[in-house]
């Protein structure tokens, strides 16, 4: 129709010429056709140009997946419990900065660890459909996690809460009690926590999972007593005194006796150790004050003819071997050696 319009207004431009040199009295109506066929010439341009076909943008749903962020310290966020299972504001990971991950396969490095903790981690879904039916497992007996199950969890922005992980890691006192529990091996820790669920992509249901690997640095006091060369076995005592019992809050002390043979400590833990040692009332010789490096052994010489000394160990709050040193209600290590 365009074509057909320019063409016709080229022959009617000429003709009009013509006409114009034989007639100039009805140049004026020539010249309103050739306007009027202007006009028309641009309006089917224009609609042309409306009906021309525009791609259609579709938004297309993307499956649920799990994005997990390490929860820092020193929040302080309201939270509610349904369910067994602990919520946050979704605000909260509006904004989750690095420390979020959304990959198949997560990492975290806890850092050192010197006693029983818990860690929390910010349970979110990234993609625009529901996850259902989810488990969460640790492969890992020491590193317990809550909950292990969850409904469901809904994508970013259709809830005002999101689930709370807790990875309990246990080494040493009980995360929920009192007493010793277990330690962790010396050194470094891992854990693999695997989160799997249900979600629907463009093929129907189909499954979702996140791996996270988790890895942490385990502190721990410990030590070795030697008299003459020799090794004593500290899961055995001698015998209980009340000697330094009240001080620690323990009430009964474990004590090994080592007769006049020479006395060596050394440090057979992963942290540093200062070591205070205080003589019995008998003696008259005041307090002693050393710092015992990770591997070094420190030499006593002989302990005096009925002397007890009562060794007091300051790992800074490291957890020990109950087995082998007891701790006080202060976090230090008590023990005495004696003469006999």
């Amino acid at each position: 129709m365009y074509m057909i319009m320019k063409g016709f207004n080229i022959f009617l431009f000429n003709h009009l010429y013509i006409q114009n040199q034989k007639k100039v009295k009805n140049s004026k109506i020539y010249l309103t056709l050739l306007f009027g066929c202007l006009i028309a010439t641009i309006s089917c341009s224009k609609k042309a140009e409306e009906i021309k076909p525009t791609a259609l943008e579709v938004k297309v749903k993307k499956p649920g997946q799990f994005g997990l962020a390490q929860m820092t310290t020193n929040q302080r966020i309201r939270k509610q419990i349904i369910n067994g299972v602990t919520y946050i504001p979704s605000e909260t990971i509006q904004k989750p900065g690095k420390n979020q991950r959304t990959t198949n396969t997560v990492s975290f490095d806890l850092g050192n660890l010197k006693a029983s903790k818990s860690f929390y981690f910010i349970l979110s879904n990234t993609g625009d459909t529901s996850i259902t039916d989810i488990t969460i497992e640790s492969n890992n007996a020491n590193f317990e996690v809550f909950p292990k199950s969850i409904d469901k969890l809904a994508p970013a922005g259709e809830s005002n809460i999101v689930p709370l992980l807790e990875i309990g890691v246990i080494h040493g006192n009980r995360l929920n009690g009192v007493g010793f529990q277990s330690l962790l091996a010396m050194g470094d820790n891992s854990v693999e926590i695997t989160l799997k669920g249900k979600t629907f992509g463009e093929n129907g249901q189909e499954n979702v999972e996140l791996k996270a690997q988790i890895k942490l640095f385990a502190e721990v006091m410990d030590i070795k007593v030697f008299k003459a060369g020799n090794e004593v076995d500290l899961t055995k005592p001698s015998f209980s005194s009340s000697f330094g019992g009240q001080e620690s809050g323990l009430g009964w002390v474990w004590g090994y006796n080592v007769g006049n043979d020479p006395v060596s400590i050394e440090n057979s833990g992963n942290v540093k150790i200062a070591l205070e040692i205080n003589p019995s009332a008998l003696n008259s010789d005041s307090n002693q004050y050393y710092t015992i490096e990770v591997g070094e052994k420190l030499d006593l010489g002989e302990i005096s003819n009925k002397e007890f000394k009562l060794f007091v160990l300051d790992g800074n709050g490291t957890v020990t071997n109950f087995e082998r040193l007891r701790t006080g209600s202060d976090g230090k290590g008590y023990f005495v050696l004696s003469y006999q």
